[in-house]
This record gives C-alpha cells, structure tokens and sequence, in this order.
C-alpha cells in the first residue's frame, strides 16, 4: 500500500518513475540517492558533530506551548524535532525515532486562526516546513501508513489555508505587513506557502498558493525586484538577508530535489501580482495577473552567490555581520551549502572563522540537516579573493587589511535609489565605521527598537558618523514607504597602498563631500568638504560614536578605549573647533546603542567636532588610528601632530615604527598623503 500511495503522490508532483528504484521518497529536503553520501560522511567532522546536533534536537519532548492560542514557537519548535526525529529514522533504519516524528506529526494543531501575532507571517517556515520535512522523510520509512499521511496532508492545507486568506485574501493584512516590506517578509511568507504547495499538488489551492509564492520569489531575487542590487548588496542590510537567504536556499534547493537535473517536471505557474508595490522604487514592475512564466530557480546562480559574497564582503573581522540599516551582529547561516552548488571555498572559510559562532546553521533557518546532506568538505576553505571592495549599486565601500580577526576594516555607506529605500534603512549616508584589533571601534549602533510602532530610535542621523547641521542631516525616516532620507553616492574608487573613496549627499542646503583614505592598511583619512549657499549662521559638526568609552578629551584628539583596543580620533578644519560629548539622557540617542550578539542595550560615547559658518562651512581634515592597546610599535598608538600647513590646508604627520607620512589637504586641492 506504501508502495502504491508513493507512486501516486510522485505521479502528481511530476517526477518521473524508474522501476529500479524500489523507493523515490524523499524528494524535497533531500533525495534518495544522499542517503549513502550522508552516512559515508558520519565518520568525520564537521559531519560528526552536525549529527549530533540532529540527534539532541530529535530526543526533545514535545512543547505544548500556550494552550489559549495558537503558538508558533513551540509549533515550530517541534515541528523541526519531529524533521530530525524522522531524518534519523530514514538515515538509520531507526523505528524509535520514526514512531517519535509520526507522534508529533499526529498532534499538529489547525486552530490556526487563534494565533496572536502580527508578524506570525514571518515565523511560519519553522512550523510548516519542518513539518513537510518530516512528513516528506517519513513516507521512505516502512511505517508511515496511508491515513497518517492524509492526515497531515489535511492538517497542512487547512493551516496554509488559514494563513494564506490571512494575508493575501480578499481583506487580509498583506496590503499592511507585506505589500510595503518588499524584503524578508514576503519571502519567508512565500518559502512556507510554497513549500506545502510544492508537497501537496494534488491539493485543490496549491496551484494558486504556488503561483503567488514562486512570483514572489521569482521577482524579489530576480534583477528586477529591487531587493537584490546589480552587484549583489541587498537593500534592506545583512541581518535581515541573512533572515531571508537561508529559507530561500531550502526552497530552492527542494525545488531542485523536485524538478531539477531533468527529475520531473514543474508546475505550470501564473504570475500573482497582488502583493506587487506601485511606488517609488517599484513602480514599472511590469507585473502582468495571469500570465505564465517559469520559475529559473537562482540556487546554481552567479547571481545569487553575490548576495553572498557582498555579505561576506562587508562582514567584520570577527566574521560578524556589521549592524548596517536594523541590524545586530549575527552570523551567516547557509553560505557553505553552495559548496554543493558551484560555489568556491569561500564560503567554507566564513562559515568556519566566524569568531564567536563558528558552523553557524541556526540563524533564520534551521538548517543542520541541510548541512549534513549538502555542504561538500572536498571544497577546501579559502580566503575570499579580495580585500578591499568597492560595491556602488549596494552603497558600499569596504576597506580592509587582511583576512584575519585583528584586521583593520572600515566601512563607508553611500545608498541610493533602491538601496537605501527599504523599511530597514537608517539615515546613514556618508557614514563611516571602523573596526580593528579585534574590537568594533566606531561604530554603528544598531537595531535599538522599543516601540514596535516607530522605527528604531537609532535609525536616524544623529546616531551615525557623518556630518551634522545643526544636528541633522538628511530628512528623518518616517513609517512603511515614507523613506525620508536623500539619496548618497559613492563617486569613485582607487585601491592599492593607499585606497581611496569619495562620497557625496546633499541635506540642511550643503553639499557634503567625504573622501576616506585606508593608508598603509593602518590608518584611515576622513576628510569633509562642505558646500553651501545658505546665509544664515548655522553649526555644522562632524560626529564620531565610538564602541565604549572616552578615556582621553583634548582640543583635536579622543580616545576611546574598547576592549584590548584603542581608537583616537585626530580632528582638524580650516576654522577652529569644539570637541566635546553632547548631554547624555539614558536610552536616547545619540548614545544609546543595540548592536551586540547578546542583544543587549548598552550606551557608548559620541565626539562632536563643531565649528559655527554663516555663508560658509568648514573643511575637516581627520585623521583615525586603530591601536592595540597593549602593544608597542606599528601596531601600537601611532604618533599623529597637527601640522602647520600653508595657505588654508589642514595637515597632520602620521608617525609608526621608521615611517612618517604627511597628510595635507584643502577644499581646493583634495587630500594628499607623502
């Protein structure tokens, strides 16, 4: 009867039959042919210890989570233990661990519609795609009987039913919670309702909830969806993507299971345009309802490695994302599985020099058996093949030393268009971050978000590095598509010895010019030509938020001290200036900030740098140095002096370990480094 009801399912979803071939199932998380290259793998690591991941999840005890509503937590958490409990028995020939995933599958809940959560979208790939792992596991196991199976065919559709009307049905909140997002939460909406489609075709709606779920996809990983830049940068920052990437992979790499390689095939699909967004960046999307199209699944993608790779291009040497736009530190999940999808070893090196979380699989996807069965290990690890990076399309320009925890990195943003419009963005053009000797040294601050009905408090341009005018600079952000802000370039790039960006934004009536030199992959130049034609008297400030706190304050310098590392701050302008911290109120910004891996919200302390102009504005000359604090030499403090320059230049000299570099420059003649 097994037999018969498998061959049946597999007729449906269009795989074809081979008589050779005693058992087709599995065909989503994983297929019957990665069996043996899995228990092959079991004798090494990382494999090794992945599996024992999987065993610990799989021997949980069912969570009976909230009885008054309907839980996603605890749902999702058992529904992934009942996926590991069931890969083990289909690894293993394991009846224990069979029996445990059937139970948990016979106690799936469809009181869906007494969830309490507004974002329950966003939650959703655990619960339902866990479960259609270890219902798709199951039936290659001998004892998955056929009324199980219907049951949790049932039991699936009727859940996906509920939250598909929920958000896309006539009435529903899609046109509130997704239809602005245009990022992660119609993407994680898709993979959960296109994973239960793809599982259950014969079902009367999953034609419908396919077609809307792989239109989705389809566009906002596609080149015109605006979510993914020409050079890979995705516009709303890498926490999030990170958020989006990994449940996209896994569909993707069921869709490959499914219809790839000539295994069956796909679905007829019509685009769904109802969640497609009419304004500014999207507008012209060119959506069509109806028409037909076929889903290019970007999993083997050139296209879809550069999300990766400008993610792995802008992380900190910690191996940490940086907190771009909403973001805390967090570790990449899923890079090393393209291992097995044309990707080189780079993407094995992140995954294993993360810091804190190395083999990270846990982060917006659980992804260990995914690990298991695709990261490939006879793809050796390597550093990634640049350094530096200039990525204009994402805003992004990235300054760094070497590959190594202690690097010296620094990072300049200057979004536009696309980029920068998104839910998740801050009001940072211009600004710019360091890291080095193991420590985040300026930083940005993060993700600080105490009211879920306003942005961050953190999101707006007080709380970044950049130039302010009279304590501002482009237009605040406001809620869902009201992006305020001003569109920032960055103009041009030079790397070698002494690396060499230029930005540019406009707000406040000035023209704010910022060149960052990297010299000597040791020290970083910042300096700021302003523009104005605005007559009035206005304060025009240069600010700095460093990682902890001043422990140094003299009339061009402050020290911060940040773990085992220094940072001083050299400021310098054609006109005299004021350093000092601006009033501290607990849990406000400039000085509150939320970025850690702990989550934790801690405060910091801010430099500000003010001269006063009326029809003119300052040139600042700074000159910044990463030290290790308890080091002597070039990787010590080096020795900065403020310079007597000729004819309205601002200079500095710049002394390490035999060398001595002179660093001048004007609103006129730029900056120049000898």
């Amino acid at each position: 009867m097994r037999r018969l009801v498998a061959l049946a399912v597999l007729l449906l979803v269009g795989c074809p039959t081979d008589e050779a071939d005693p058992d087709p199932f599995p065909t989503i998380l994983v297929r019957a042919e990665h069996r043996d290259v899995i228990l092959e793998r079991l004798d090494r690591e990382p494999y090794v210890a992945i599996h024992a991941e999987i065993e610990e999840r799989a021997a949980r005890e069912y969570d009976p989570g909230d009885p008054d509503v309907w839980d996603h937590h605890a749902h999702g958490r058992n529904a992934e233990t009942a996926r590991d409990a069931a890969l083990l028995a289909w690894l293993h020939d394991d009846a224990a661990m069979a029996a445990k995933a059937r139970d948990l599958l016979a106690r799936i809940p469809t009181d869906y519609d007494s969830h309490r959560t507004w974002d329950i979208n966003i939650r959703m790939p655990h619960p339902l795609m866990g479960w259609v792992d270890a219902y798709d596991l199951l039936r290659a196991t001998p004892d998955f009987p056929a009324e199980e199976q219907a049951a949790v065919r049932d039991a699936l559709t009727l859940i996906t039913g509920a939250f598909f009307d929920e958000y896309l049905g006539p009435g529903g909140t899609g046109g509130l919670v997704l239809q602005p997002a245009q990022n992660n939460h119609p993407i994680r909406t898709a993979t959960a309702i296109g994973y239960v489609a793809m599982a259950f075709p014969e079902y009367g709606r999953s034609a419908e909830w396919l077609s809307w779920a792989m239109s989705e996809l389809d566009y906002l990983w596609g080149p015109d969806g605006k979510y993914v830049q020409a050079d890979g940068g995705v516009s709303e920052g890498p926490f999030y993507f990170g958020f989006a990437w990994g449940v996209s992979t896994a569909m993707f790499v069921a869709w490959d299971n499914l219809f790839g390689d000539g295994r069956g095939i796909a679905p007829a699909l019509a685009r769904d345009c109802r969640n497609r967004n009419d304004l500014d960046p999207w507008t012209g999307h060119g959506c069509v309802d109806g028409e037909a199209f076929t889903f290019a699944n970007p999993l083997r993608t050139a296209e879809y490695r550069a999300t990766v790779d400008w993610s792995m291009s802008i992380r900190l040497p910690s191996g940490h994302r940086p907190p771009l736009a909403d973001a805390y530190f967090n570790p990449f999940n899923g890079g090393a599985l393209l291992s097995s999808f044309g990707g080189g070893g780079h993407y094995r090196w992140d995954w294993e020099t993360n810091v804190d979380r190395p083999y990270e699989m846990g982060h917006g996807a659980d992804l260990r058996a995914h690990h298991l069965a695709y990261f490939d290990d006879a793809v050796a690890a390597e550093e990634p093949p640049w350094t530096s990076r200039f990525l204009p399309d994402a805003g992004n320009a990235v300054f760094r030393s070497d590959h190594g925890p202690d690097a010296i990195w620094g990072l300049l943003v200057g979004e536009s268009g696309a980029a920068r419009k998104t839910l998740h963005d801050h009001v940072d053009g211009t600004s710019f971050t360091v890291a080095g000797y193991g420590e985040y040294l300026l930083i940005d601050p993060g993700y600080y978000k105490p009211s879920q009905l306003d942005n961050a408090v953190t999101a707006q341009s007080p709380s970044h590095n950049l130039v302010l005018v009279d304590g501002r600079a482009a237009p605040d952000k406001g809620l869902l598509n009201d992006f305020g802000d001003a569109d920032a370039f960055l103009d041009g790039w030079e790397a070698g010895d002494l690396a060499r960006v230029v930005a540019h934004q406009d707000y406040g009536g000035t023209t704010v010019e910022r060149t960052v030199l990297f010299v000597r992959d040791r020290y970083f130049v910042v300096a700021d030509r302003l523009e104005t034609a605005d007559d009035g008297i206005h304060d025009y400030t240069q600010r700095w938020h460093g990682g902890s706190r001043i422990i140094a304050l003299g009339e061009e310098q402050a020290r911060w001290s940040v773990g085992g590392a220094f940072v001083d701050v050299f400021v310098g302008a054609d006109v005299p200036l004021v350093l000092d911290e601006p009033a501290y109120v607990e849990n406000e910004a400039p000085h509150v900030d939320q970025y850690r891996l702990d989550r934790s919200v801690q405060r910091h302390a801010v430099l500000d740098a003010t001269a006063a102009g009326q029809g003119t504005a300052p040139y600042f000359v700074t000159v910044i140095v990463p030290s290790d604090a308890g080091a002597d030499g070039d990787d010590g403090p080096l020795t900065v002096t403020r310079l007597d320059a000729p004819g309205g230049q601002v200079g500095w000299t710049v002394a390490g370990d035999g060398w001595t570099d002179t660093v001048t420059g004007s609103p006129d003649t730029g900056i120049v480094v000898e």
